[in-house]
């Protein structure tokens, strides 16, 4: 079997896992169709680059203890700039100015590599050290003739291959985008212009941040060729401009309105004004007036009471936020001419009688120092640059709005990226391009996809449902079968209100389940449910109720919530999955009892009881012949990082979720969930430890037998992590089954990553082939075109997305034992289909899925383990401690022991 080696690591006897499979055959099911894809040519010649790896590195100060800073951000950018003109004056280069440069040829260095660059600001003088490593020679011409024919002279068979070549192309490329002042560019591929009003949208009057629509942009191999992955993106902002501008959107008398324009300011880049002294006259003569100038300072935010430290005069300040002639600070000796040394002065008449300017009384002043050490400026001299990005998480209004701007018809996004995007990205007369021989075609690349058909999905005696455009509806079925019968429950109502009519409606939504096939006994525990307050201690209040129904020991717990509330939420999950071992289900009351309760919202609800008790809701019509043997286990799994949040997240953890089939019905996913050491990707010995869990209890299930086959999802991992997961995650897998199997008697596994978080996508070309909302039809699987021909994956539109434009999931295939070795030529059509036809299978909807169950459900497992550990995340985000027994205790929950082998996540 032709396989690749993923790592270039040499070695006589590579170990199987050092390999992955080649693409068995292109896909051949489903009706052929054109599409679009978000990918432009590139036509780059056969040159020689040379990569150097620079850093910049403070000099050194003598005699004097201020020393200066390292370089980032804006600051690091203009001093690689300052370099790059030292070097390149010969020759054509490029950086993307945090670490690296690209050259045509070889640049002339002094003999340390390392040339100093001066950097003033504010009349201050720093000096940096500059050092280029390399270079790195890349030979084009190797990387193309590799292209075209898939063919390797040199023997070397690593994945992904060529990457400092392809990283190199995608610098070229981004140079003069970064090197713009009207393009603000985010991590490694993100451009946003910020010269386009009609690309910029309000996110509200709470913090006047603002959506900027922007641009991806990536260099990516395809078979034959290179191209240009590039996809709109959206960011969000800081306010930017003159603060006195800024202001105007203020009450500037509302005590809360200030403080928040405080919040909004603080640790904003700024450029500050620094004015001109007014010229004297006097008995030694005249002294002209200076030259005024700009510095760029991090603002603290407004004047406040608590500004000043304990071993100096503080400032005389008459209230948060208050005006330059309500705001003193003590002027120590020397004093400029005209100002009384070691007296207080009000701001106002400091720039009065300095400067001769008159400042506005009306508008606070800004503190561009520190809160210790304030230097206080007028607002009218204060500009925040623009282009910051917002680093905390967006509030639920904020979000809501940044979902309705950002949502967009594919022709939308299209129509954009050959229009305003290729503007943004300098994609069109670029001299820097023309510098190295490279362009970028003008038109959007033209695919070939299929359609697969949709499969049947059965309920109850065998009932069909009819399916179309990916979904269908319960209309009199019945679940497959129904779970443990739950004949004690209750519910809990939160903040009761409507109570009569919340009562009425449990009532309707139980004789509802029943007709579904969900066993449920009729009455509860206590006909009218038990009412818990949120005043005081709320979850004190809630663990008092559910302590209240230990001696009942119910089988299910209903709770009727007065609102979206994530605290309630996270307190009544935590209770019941960790504390007390109750399945709960959560509701919104006005969800609830909306028109007498809903049909279609009884039915979702009773889809997650009847998963959480053990049953299954709908089965495929016709059983994918690998899973219908009963001799296949399907596996997922994903770790979640501690991202999105604004304050310290290095001692948070990275939480881990495993979930496994039981049947061949699909209809059950039980789950192992741990937590591991923040930001670390792959996986420890737990994963071994899980995996022993779930072939145990897949054993319990079926006849005391071991699966045969285990198919993996893993979800999330980028290609420069697949050889970790081979060489690292991959053997405990491995050990797990050889500690559970009789000797010799080892499954076939079959390992695929499946990724959700990419950016290509997929526009149709014909309205025959097109959904309502414009996105290609539900099912269109790609496997050509944007990918390499020696590498197993496609990407799978699954589902129908009804607004916006369809992400497709990507699937890429790191070991197979499985496919090949029962269905031969046919193995990329048997996994298309199965990855296809499982996207039915998610328990809770009627619907087809963007991804397939197992990453679907891991992901899921992910999140509710957050829940658990939702003070530790949360003070995080807000810079507030944890004491070191609270983190342990919420690190160290663990569900219930009557959850463990159930979908309580769900």
């Amino acid at each position: 079997m032709s396989k690749l080696q993923v790592s270039a690591t040499k070695s006589n006897e590579p170990s199987p896992e050092s390999y992955f499979p080649c693409r068995p055959a292109f896909g051949t099911n489903g009706q052929e169709v054109i599409l679009w894809a978000n990918y432009f040519k590139l036509n780059v010649p056969a040159n020689d680059l040379y990569q150097y790896a620079i850093e910049v590195k403070p000099v050194k100060k003598e005699g004097t203890k201020a020393q200066p800073r390292d370089a980032k951000g804006r600051k690091l950018h203009h001093i690689i700039n300052m370099a790059l003109e030292r070097v390149g004056n010969a020759v054509p280069l490029v950086s993307e100015f945090k670490g690296q440069v690209v050259s045509l040829k070889p640049l002339s260095l002094p003999e340390d590599n390392t040339v100093t660059v001066q950097y003033t600001i504010e009349g201050k003088d720093d000096h940096y050290n500059v050092k280029f490593n390399g270079p790195t020679f890349i030979d084009m011409s190797q990387v193309l003739n590799y292209l075209r024919t898939m063919r390797d002279p040199t023997g070397d068979t690593s994945f992904p291959k060529f990457t400092s070549a392809i990283d190199a192309i995608s610098v070229i490329i981004g140079h003069s985008a970064r090197a713009s002042a009207n393009v603000a560019s985010i991590g490694g591929s993100r451009y946003f212009p910020l010269d386009r009003d009609d690309q910029k949208f309000s996110l509200g009057p709470m913090d006047f941040n603002t959506l900027i629509r922007g641009y991806f942009q990536s260099a990516r191999p395809a078979t034959g060729r290179l191209l240009l992955n590039a996809n709109v993106t959206h960011g969000v902002f800081r306010l930017a401009g003159r603060v006195s501008d800024l202001m105007k959107d203020y009450d500037l008398t509302d005590s809360g309105s200030l403080q928040n324009l405080h919040k909004c300011l603080s640790k904003l880049r700024a450029r500050v004004t620094y004015l001109a002294e007014k010229g004297t006259s006097g008995k030694k003569g005249n002294k002209p007036a200076g030259v005024s100038r700009i510095g760029e300072k991090a603002i603290t935010g407004l004047a406040t009471k608590f500004d000043g430290s304990s071993g100096e005069p503080r400032p005389k300040i008459a209230n948060s936020g208050a005006r330059p002639h309500e705001v003193q600070f003590y002027l120590r000796a020397p004093a400029p001419a005209g100002l009384q040394a070691d007296a207080y002065i009000s701001v106002a008449d400091y720039y009065e009688k300095r400067y001769g300017k008159k400042v506005d009384r009306n508008l606070p002043v800004v503190n561009v120092g520190t809160s210790t050490r304030p230097v206080y400026v007028p607002a009218e001299l204060v500009e925040v640059i623009p282009g910051q990005p917002l680093r905390r998480k967006t509030n639920p209004a904020e979000t809501a709005q940044m979902i309705l701007s950002a949502c967009r018809s594919p022709f939308a996004n299209a129509t954009s990226l050959t229009t305003i995007g290729r503007m943004c990205l300098k994609l069109d007369a670029n001299p820097k391009l023309n510098e190295f021989g490279i362009s970028v075609g003008k038109e959007l690349l033209t695919v070939i996809g299929r359609e697969l058909v949709q499969p049947k999905v059965m309920y109850s005696g065998k009932r069909e449902a009819p399916v179309s455009q990916g979904s269908w509806n319960m209309r009199n079925v019945r679940v497959v079968k129904s779970g443990r019968k739950i004949t004690k429950w209750t519910f809990i109502h939160i903040d009761p209100r409507d109570d009569d009519e919340v009562v009425k409606v449990v009532g309707s939504w139980v004789a509802f389940m029943q007709t579904m096939g969900v066993a449920i006994e009729s009455k509860p525990l206590y006909a009218r449910g038990i009412n818990v307050s949120t005043r005081g201690q709320f979850i004190n209040n809630l663990r008092q109720a559910f302590q209240g129904l230990k001696a009942q020991n119910p089988d299910f717990v209903f709770v009727v919530l007065p609102r979206q509330d994530t605290p309630i939420y996270n307190a009544v999950k935590t209770l019941g999955d960790v504390e007390f071992g109750y399945p709960t289900v959560c509701v919104v009351r006005k969800n609830l009892i909306k028109n007498g309760g809903s049909p279609q919202y009884f039915a979702n609800v009773a889809l997650k009881v009847n998963l959480k008790m053990g049953g299954t809701n709908h089965k495929l019509g016709d059983d994918v012949s690998i899973i219908k043997d009963g001799k296949t286990m399907v596996v997922g799994y994903d770790v979640t990082h501690p991202t999105n949040l604004s304050g310290n997240t290095e001692n948070l953890p990275s939480l881990v979720g495993l979930v496994a089939s039981i049947d061949k019905d699909l209809g059950q996913w039980p789950a192992s969930a741990w937590s591991q050491a923040g930001r670390v990707e792959m996986l420890d010995k737990n994963l071994e430890d899980a995996f022993v869990e779930r072939l145990r209890l897949w054993q319990r299930h079926n006849q005391n037998r071991l699966p045969e086959n285990i198919i993996i999802f893993r979800d999330g991992v980028s290609e420069g992590q697949f050889e970790q997961v081979l060489k690292k995650e991959l053997p405990y897998m491995r050990a797990a089954c050889n500690s559970t199997y009789p000797a010799k008697a080892s499954p076939k596994i079959s390992l695929i990553v499946s990724v959700k978080r990419h950016q290509t996508r997929f526009y149709p070309t014909d309205n025959n082939h097109m959904t309502n909302s414009r996105n290609i039809t539900n099912g269109t699987v790609v496997d050509r075109g944007v990918t390499q021909a020696h590498i197993w994956d496609f990407f799978l539109t699954a589902h129908q997305a009804l607004q916006g434009t369809a992400r497709p999931a990507h699937y890429t295939v790191l070991l197979d034992e499985v496919f090949r070795s029962t269905r031969g030529a046919e193995a990329a059509n048997a996994l298309e289909r199965l990855t296809h036809e499982m996207c039915y299978m998610f328990g809770r909807a009627t619907k087809a899925v963007s991804i397939c169950p197992p990453a679907y459900y891991a992901d899921i497992l992910c999140t509710r383990q957050r829940v658990y550990m939702a003070d530790l995340f949360d003070r995080a985000d807000d810079n507030q401690s944890v004491s070191s027994d609270s983190r342990a205790r919420l690190m160290g929950a663990r569900i219930h022991p009557r959850l463990k082998d159930t979908m309580y996540y769900i």
